[in-house]
């Protein structure tokens, strides 16, 4: 039976420690193991009469927090490795825990997120959004409040594809958990067409342009839908009008959905700026946690258990 390693990067924060919970959670699903993992950030200048043995006391102290941590742990506990690694301004917390998970084999990282928005996001900036956006294994994320998950349990499924060549991909990791969860899965496509003027002349074919688009869209959704069902999945569909992130987000608020599986193309820099980035938008507002599947090179997908 594969053996399935669970990645939770923690600074101790309010939003690590509730990461935590939920790693905890699916290691004992996954009936795997738990690897936790906290980032000692570093400087790299000489500071006058700053111990030498810098890292050796940070190395110390996130041991003995992340066995604090542990000990506070209910219940009978999976497997669980603690390591402490040095982060410092050219290699920063996102690439260290890139690098452990390629290492350590992840499965998956869990990770919180604060839900910054506008400026205040911009300048802080976000590890989990650099690792979400570059990590080769889908990256499950879920807000700092305790009300992204009162109980941690998942029975139904939100599943955004684009028909973009990684939408299988997405598929088949919203499957993996919808087969240990006996969760049920909805798939969903937003047609969102630009905005053009429409002067009155004729009839307005956006109205035809929005119903061919739904009709294609409705034919896909029934394929997929049915090779879940062969596959002893309960599945669904729907399409919806609008932008896709908003939808998205609509639609998991009130159908009260458990998880949204969505796919991210890993774009960065100039790109992601220009495009935009669905899946960040929706990690950044959605009630529920967000598994982020990286469609574009270089994935991991989930293995089923042997």
């Amino acid at each position: 039976m594969k053996t399935y390693n669970i990645l939770v990067p923690t600074d101790f924060s309010e939003s690590a420690d509730l990461a935590i919970e939920h790693g905890l959670f699916l290691a004992r699903k996954f009936d795997g193991v738990l690897h936790l993992l906290h980032v000692a950030e570093l400087p790299t200048i000489s500071i006058p009469d700053f111990p030498t043995d810098l890292f050796d006391i940070a190395w110390e102290q996130g041991m003995n927090e992340l066995k604090a941590l542990v000990d506070d742990l209910e219940g009978e506990l999976p497997p669980i490795k603690r390591t402490v690694l040095a982060g410092i301004p050219a290699r920063p917390a996102a690439e260290v825990i890139l690098q452990y998970a390629e290492e350590s084999e992840a499965d998956f990282i869990v990770m919180g997120t604060h839900g910054r928005r506008g400026p205040r996001r911009m300048l802080l900036g976000s590890v989990t959004e650099e690792v979400v956006r570059r990590s080769p294994c889908p990256v499950f994320t879920v807000r700092a409040s305790r009300k992204a998950w009162p109980l941690p349990q998942i029975q139904r499924i939100l599943v955004p594809i684009d028909f973009s060549g990684g939408s299988r991909k997405v598929i088949e990791s919203a499957s993996r958990f919808a087969e240990h969860y006996g969760a049920s899965i909805t798939l969903m496509h937003a047609v969102d067409l630009a905005f053009f003027p429409y002067y009155g002349l004729g009839s307005d074919p956006l109205v035809d342009i929005t119903k061919n688009m739904t009709e294609s869209s409705e034919e896909r959704l029934i394929e997929f839908a049915a090779e879940l069902q062969a596959a002893g999945i309960i599945a669904n569909w729907k399409t919806v009008d609008g932008h896709p992130a908003e939808t998205i987000r609509s639609l998991a608020d009130e159908d009260d959905f458990d998880l949204i599986v969505i796919g991210s193309h890993g774009r960065s820099g100039f790109d992601r700026m220009m495009v935009g980035s669905i899946s960040e938008k929706v990690l950044r507002s959605a009630h529920c946690p967000v598994l982020v599947v990286n469609t574009g090179d270089g994935i991991k997908q989930l293995e089923a258990a042997a």
